[in-house]
């Protein structure tokens, strides 16, 4: 059997000599999912969702406890996040599923109107491997509609969380996206097979997602701080020589925890001292890209 096609190389050695925005060294970019409402279901899609608050119930059923767990998120939370991003002057994208999003209006108007941007993350959590090609095709459409639908503009960016061999040659071929960000394999953005879709990596380790059960490798805000400053003072450190940048993932039903949220505000109040640094959405970092690094380098 002949083994994928993988890069494990990358700019190695020789990465791109470029700065952002300002002269700045190291952009974050700072994602929330916004998810709540297109969990997993077992009367939607007969799977059990195995990630929350909880472990999961033991029987093919509805989860109430841990769908409770999740409508925090829409109900509460999303307004303490977007509160605290005001206050601090940071935008952030929004990796929202366009089911979650259609449940909460509100919210959707929120974020445009506070200039976060919104990245298509699919129509619910349908794992995109689980999709036929035709399948794959028709959900990232009417994801596509029903963000436009919300937030008056199509989205340019997206993220599948598990998308399948097809998804990055569906997005080359609808004329809104310019990136996609499955991938976790780079500190810089790059371009799918050389001249396709541009990939703005993304983080599962600096990621509030594991306070949730059944990882469980944050106990406390200062846990997840602590992750977040080192990861930043090593990247910050390594950017003095060659750009580079940080993702920081987050959920509202997480962070927006009033125990949790701590550790966001105290981020905010760490990298505000820095002036090299840049925060911003991931469309801006990947126009900038586009339209600033690439002439540079060919």
């Amino acid at each position: 059997m002949k083994a994928p096609k993988r890069d494990m190389i990358g700019y190695g050695r020789s990465p791109p000599d470029f700065v952002w925005p300002g002269g700045k060294r190291l952009a974050v970019s700072m994602v929330i999912n916004y998810e709540e409402g297109s969990e997993h279901s077992y009367p939607v899609d007969r799977i059990v969702e195995g990630v929350g608050e909880f472990l999961p119930v033991d029987v093919r059923a509805r989860d109430v406890g841990n769908e409770s767990a999740y409508e925090y998120g829409s109900r509460v939370a999303i307004w303490r996040v977007l509160d605290t991003f005001a206050k601090y002057g940071a935008k952030a994208t929004f990796f929202a599923t366009a089911e979650a999003l259609r449940g909460n209006p509100q919210a959707a108007k929120a974020i445009v109107e506070g200039g976060h941007e919104v990245c298509d993350h699919g129509l619910r959590w349908t794992e995109h491997y689980r999709y036929t090609l035709a399948q794959e095709k028709k959900a990232i459409r009417r994801s596509v509609e029903i963000i436009e639908e919300l937030t008056g503009k199509k989205p340019v960016g997206f993220y599948a969380r598990e998308p399948s061999v097809n998804t990055l040659k569906i997005l080359e071929e609808m004329d809104n996206f310019i990136y996609d960000s499955d991938a976790y394999n780079d500190d810089r953005p790059y371009r799918h097979d050389d001249d396709g879709i541009l990939i703005l990596p993304y983080a599962a380790d600096a990621n509030d997602f594991h306070f949730m059960a059944p990882m469980h490798r944050f106990a406390n805000s200062d846990d997840f701080l602590v992750y977040l400053k080192d990861s930043f003072d090593v990247l910050h450190e390594e950017a003095g020589s060659s750009s580079k940048m940080m993702s920081v993932g987050l959920h509202n039903r997480i962070i927006g925890r009033p125990g949790r949220i701590v550790a966001l505000r105290k981020f905010f109040e760490y990298i505000g001292s820095f002036d090299d640094v840049w925060i911003a959405t991931r469309e801006q970092i990947a126009r900038h890209w586009i339209e600033k690094v690439e002439p540079t380098l060919r």
